[in-house]
């Protein structure tokens, strides 16, 4: 933690606490001055006018804001809280947590372009809800200091938190949701340059941990992925390649160019590397190229996916087979990334496995995907295995005309590696399953296949897999005939030529630091199925973007244990995106048109075919934006000062300090505690903050509106005291200030709306400040109607138009009456925010009996806390209106002074 000293601490910074921080540093005092809130200011900001002189509440205040944001003795922290404040001699140790924006404070202009480009909208605090606000927004307009924010809530999308390659699944998803698809396309290529081949033949993680899976089915985000990507690829055959502006000297050797690799190669190129991949084969593309047939992925695809890497000035050589790295670093390359994949196979230990006709899988699918494919015509096909590899290899061979095709695997159908779609599809294919089966035998007629011996398994107890091992049963082989056995059971990684150079695991992978993919040679760096084991697309492309950004911390001389690679926020809570769809009909997932089982075996053509655009925008559209962001990144394209930054994460520091002023502030009574008054149900009850921004300059409608329908209100009620003076909810006190405010809303309302009718309906009213009293006795003159009486009721007429009944006890009479109004203001109390007193671990800031900060000598020195050294300002001890809290912030600033003075004496 990094470590500062100040004279005096002051937390919060409203009206009072500006005030007592500016008395003290204009005494020479340094300050720190702490904010929850993204800018100071706290509710006097948000206030149209001052009572009783109506004097424009901004028009006092923002000169207060910029001359405390400029004072040299000043250190300001927004968007800050204090977690612990201890004494520690004749200090306090006082530990801070800031939070991030997201934004870079010293770059930020407040330009509000990220806010423009920003597509997501939430309801705006600023405004108490009644308009919205984009995720990435400055606070408000006069907003101190004025610094755009990202409003993320320390959380993502489930789907973006699984992604093994840190893919925005719900970023693109909003975009093509919006009609934005190159956008989509551009998001997706920061992270992974293969969309074209994950929107085919990736298992779709993301899907597997979407929300709307525990209602009506996930969104089909591999398939959104899909049509984006062929929208791009369609419009630019060739890629839209930005020149790299640094250019490094150095020079990363990577072997292997399956989807690690070529990951690894992109993201390297773009960080200004030269970079030249070293191919066995004779394409780029590994696995993606020659072990998934093309009905699931056609090279075209691939190839297209490529050209995203290549464009980048990334060289390769094909038909180069690696087996002396140190030659590479002979030859100018000052560091390596090993990418080979899983190209070996389980050796299967099985008399008669030399006979013609028992085929490797990758061999097998190596030939497939080449221009000789096998003519399988009338055989009888059988498959040994239970993974990806074997699905694929069966459904290939029925593609070659095999007569049967059989699956043998020796757990039962749960047990199966294979991911759920590809078994299901060979079971729609006519590929038949046989479980709880093992090869003993491969019988043969001059030297050919002709029949298996197999043997019937039972499950015993679970293996080091977790999967329960199979056993077999005596007595209980038997011959099925087959023409050709393929046989799947098990990738190997290619890692022998290494086995002198780099320590191995008893596996055969490489060992690696599982953080950075640093080998036991600091210069090398491993990566993809090579280190994890045959493992899908996604999670080997993710291998290599984090070995990249390591790679690039080695070259650049960086210590590597100082960096954090994967900055994805914890995920977001499903419950409250499933309780806005609770009582909404199903919207059942979008399927993209599938060729049936019986016309898609005879050829190799794809199976699905991609979403049409309208498709493709309904599907998006049940997305249920389980993020407060959607990561979309349109505001860091946007920004002209390059100030965004998505890796900021909260900071906690500890500063010394001499002294304390606490000036948080109060909080409003909650009217929607008051269940018979309606608010939160209806939308023309509002409470009288709102009505304050209704009335302020920078109101959030052109007009005084009701927030249902627009309309300008002629006819409006104030109830005063909810939530003051009422033990029912736990506040006896008179919040002082409700009177003075709903009377100066009454008289600004009467400028604004000259027709309308304003009714106060009070128990007393209390008047007892300075030209109160002849404030309350003018907006009588004025015509504002008062009415002694208690609310019983407020509820919203029945006939649509949202107009309001108000029933209530008039105290003079003792009638029980009803009025009709189509705008009620609830006049709310205050609350204490007495929150601070957790800050203090070892001694005890102590309560009044109302829970307000006690004053220990109110008379003599009406700032002192219980805890020496430390003071009150503001409402945080009683409820004051500005002036007082004005007063209350001298005081504290003279008694904090006085304190600092005798400790240093």
């Amino acid at each position: 933690m990094n470590s500062s000293v100040y004279d005096v601490l002051v937390v919060g910074a409203g009206i009072a606490g500006q005030e007592a921080a500016l008395n003290l540093a204009n005494m020479n005092y340094k300050v720190l001055l702490v904010e929850k809130d993204k800018s100071i200011g706290g509710f006097m900001v948000q206030l149209s006018k001052v009572f009783p002189t109506l004097d424009c509440a901004a028009c006092i205040t923002t000169p207060k804001m910029s001359e405390t944001m400029r004072h040299t003795n000043i250190t300001v922290m927004t968007y800050t809280e204090v977690l612990e404040i201890e004494r520690n001699s004749e200090s306090f140790i006082t530990t801070i947590l800031k939070h991030p924006r997201y934004v870079k404070e010293d770059a930020c202009t407040g330009c509000q372009e990220c806010e423009i480009a920003c597509p997501e909208i939430k309801a705006d605090e600023y405004n108490y809800g009644m308009t919205g606000r984009k995720v990435a927004y400055v606070p408000f307009n006069l907003a101190n200091p004025r610094i755009a924010s990202i409003d993320r809530k320390n959380e993502c999308a489930p789907c973006i938190s699984t992604c093994p390659g840190g893919v925005k699944a719900y970023g693109y998803v909003s975009l093509v949701r919006s009609g934005l698809y190159e956008e989509a396309m551009n998001l997706h290529l920061e992270d992974i340059p293969l969309p074209g081949s994950l929107g085919r033949a990736c298992y779709a993680p993301c899907e597997g941990e979407c929300t709307r899976k525990e209602t009506d089915g996930s969104v089909n985000i591999r398939q959104i992925k899909r049509f984006f990507s062929d929208h791009y690829y369609t419009k630019y055959s060739e890629p839209k390649t930005d020149p790299i502006e640094i250019k490094s000297e150095k020079k990363v050797a990577v072997i292997g160019s399956g989807p690690s690799g070529l990951t690894a190669a992109y993201h390297l190129a773009k960080y200004g590397h030269e970079v030249k991949i070293f191919e066995a084969d004779n394409a780029l593309g590994g696995m993606l190229k020659s072990a998934i047939p093309s009905f699931r992925l056609p090279n075209e695809i691939v190839d297209r996916d490529i050209k995203n890497i290549t464009s980048l000035g990334v060289k390769h050589e094909l038909n180069k087979r690696i087996d002396n790295l140190e030659d590479l670093k002979l030859k100018g390359f000052d560091a390596i990334y090993i990418s080979v994949g899983t190209h070996e196979t389980v050796k299967f230990d099985c008399k008669g496995k030399d006979l013609s006709g028992v085929i490797c899988c990758l061999s097998f699918l190596k030939d497939v995907n080449s221009d000789n494919k096998p003519d399988l015509t009338g055989k009888t096909v059988m498959v040994f295995g239970g993974g990806n590899v074997a699905m694929d290899s069966a459904r290939s061979a029925l593609r070659l005309n095999a007569e049967r095709v059989v699956i043998i695997y020796r757990r039962e159908r749960a047990q199966m590696p294979a991911a759920d779609i590809e078994i299901t599809e060979a079971e729609k294919e006519g590929i038949e399953f046989q479980y709880l089966k093992n090869p003993v035998e491969f019988i043969g007629k001059n030297k050919k296949l002709s029949a298996v011996k197999c043997i019937d398994m039972k499950l015993g107890e679970p293996d080091d897999s977790g999967r329960k091992r199979p056993i077999p049963i005596e007595g209980s082989e038997h011959i099925i005939e087959a023409d050709i056995a393929i046989v799947s059971i098990g990738l190997l990684p290619s890692s022998s030529p290494f086995k002198d150079d780099l320590d191995l695991n008893t596996n055969g992978t490489i060992d690696v630091n599982s953080e950075t993919l640093q080998t036991s040679k600091p210069y090398i760096f491993a990566g993809g199925d090579v280190v994890t084991g045959a493992s899908s697309i996604i999670e080997a492309a993710g291998q290599g973007k984090r070995a990249a950004f390591f790679i690039d911390k080695y070259l650049n001389n960086k210590n590597l244990s100082e960096y954090k690679f994967d900055h994805r926020l914890p995920p977001a809570s499903k419950s409250d995106a499933l309780a806005r769809i609770e009582n909404q009909e199903s919207a059942m997932p979008v399927l993209a048109y599938e060729r049936s089982a019986q016309e898609r075996i005879k050829d190799f053509k794809e199976v699905e075919s991609t979403y049409t655009e309208k498709e493709a925008i309904e599907s998006a559209s049940r997305c249920l934006n389980c993020g407060n962001c959607r990561e979309c990144h349109l505001c860091l394209e946007a920004c002209p000062a390059n100030a965004i930054d998505f890796n900021q994460r909260e900071e906690e520091f500890s500063v010394h300090v001499k002294s304390v002023i606490l000036a948080p502030g109060f909080k409003l009574f909650p009217p929607e505690n008051i269940h018979e008054y309606g608010y939160g149900k209806y939308k023309n009850v509002i409470h009288s903050m709102q009505m304050d921004r209704l009335l302020a300059p920078t109101r959030p409608y052109h007009d005084v509106l009701r927030p249902l329908d627009a309309k300008k209100p002629d006819n409006i009620a104030y109830v005063l005291c909810v939530g003051s003076r009422n033990c029912s909810v736990n506040n006896c006190v008179c919040s002082q200030i409700c009177c003075m405010y709903s009377i100066k809303q009454a008289q600004l309302l009467m400028g604004a709306l000259p027709l309308a009718d304003i009714t106060i309906y009070y128990i007393d009213i209390r008047a007892f400040g300075k030209g109160f009293e002849e404030f309350y006795e003018q907006g009588k003159e004025m015509g504002v109607e008062f009415v002694k009486g208690k609310i019983a009721s407020i509820a919203e007429k029945d006939d649509g138009s949202g107009d309001l009944i108000l029933r209530h006890e008039n105290i003079e009479t003792g009638e029980i009456n009803e009025a009709e109004h189509d705008l009620v203001v609830l006049s709310v109390g205050i609350l204490p925010n007495s929150e601070m007193t957790s800050f203090f671990k070892k001694e005890k800031l102590e309560l009044d009996e109302y829970n307000y900060i006690k004053q220990i000598d109110e008379m003599i020195s009406p700032s002192k806390t219980s805890i020496e050294g430390v003071y009150v300002a503001g409402s945080a001890s009683w409820p004051m209106d500005i002036p007082d809290s004005i007063l209350s912030a001298g005081a504290a600033s003279a008694e904090s002074a006085s304190y600092i003075n005798k400790i240093r004496s």
